[in-house]
């Protein structure tokens, strides 16, 4: 679970798939996707990744990689196992992906699963040598790692390794695969208060992420009700303030963050819960 306040939600973009232009053909069969719905299709279809990269405008670098990257028979191999579509980073779904999966600039490489779960993520040009080395063992790394995931009996993972893989999991982008891990994390024999705790600490955040509310509220109770940790108990009440935000209750998450500011005066985090206080002051006042 994120330590900081988490901003209000906002409504999803209703823009289409946007890509912007395609790099000329590599030197085989590497064909481009143009648009990003086509190629979580494609890729969906042909059992492969999604290759994606972030670009914009007047980007010297982008264009460095364009010449020095994609017409190398290299890329051709490394594009037989995903399918490569061309992003603008500055586009309402551009925008989407890249706070998803916290990129920042480009140009910026991002290989991922039809369904999303990240394979391997580059920021940044690097030289080609550099480039087609870590993209290849990410995606190495990726598919041994994922073999482990899909050999696991859930019921039979200890505490530890639960919520191991249920945290690089989520991390990875796959809150639905980490959930049951989670969920047997807090409830493995043999786990620690500490192992327990952590569990439910990102349960919580990954069933708010997943929009179930209820739920999340009931985890961070639970976590509420037993732990005795100083820390970690303002964290999960910042954490139950935020809650309501995502059942438009405006009224009542500012009750929560004025309790909040009344039982932790000298909390960290105590400039950041002042503006959420007067930006909910605001939106509970209007008619």
């Amino acid at each position: 679970m994120s330590s900081a306040p988490r901003p209000e939600p906002t409504p999803a973009s209703e823009a289409p798939a946007a890509a912007i232009s395609v790099p000329p053909p590599g030197p085989g069969n590497v064909v481009w996707a143009t648009s990003t719905d086509e190629a979580r299709d494609r890729a969906a279809r042909e059992g492969r990744f999604v290759f994606y990269e972030f670009a914009k405008e007047e980007c010297g670098n982008c264009q460095r990689m364009d010449a020095l990257l994609y017409p190398a028979f290299d890329f051709e191999a490394l594009l037989a196992s995903a399918v490569p579509v061309k992003t603008d980073l500055v586009s309402p779904e551009g925008k989407e992906l890249a706070g998803r999966y916290s990129i920042e600039e480009a140009p910026s490489v991002l290989i991922t699963t039809p369904e999303g779960r990240l394979v391997f993520l580059m920021q940044g040009f690097m030289s080609q040598g550099d480039f087609f080395r870590h993209a290849r063992r990410g995606i190495e790394e990726y598919r041994t790692w994922a073999a482990k995931i899909d050999s696991q009996d859930i019921p039979k993972l200890s505490a530890m390794e639960a919520f191991e893989t249920g945290n690089e999991l989520y991390h990875r982008s796959d809150p639905q695969s980490a959930l049951p891990r989670l969920k047997r994390a807090v409830t493995a024999p043999g786990g620690t208060r500490e192992q327990r705790e952590d569990a439910l600490e990102l349960l919580a955040a990954i069933e708010l992420d997943l929009g179930r509310p209820a739920d999340s509220r009931k985890t961070i109770a639970q976590l509420l009700s037993g732990t005795k940790d100083n820390q970690r108990r303002e964290r999960a009440e910042l954490f139950r303030a935020q809650i309501p935000l995502a059942e438009n209750r405006p009224a009542e998450a500012l009750a929560l963050f004025r309790k909040f500011q009344k039982d932790h005066p000298t909390s960290p985090y105590r400039e950041r819960v002042r503006e959420l206080v007067a930006r909910l002051q605001e939106r509970v006042a209007k008619p």
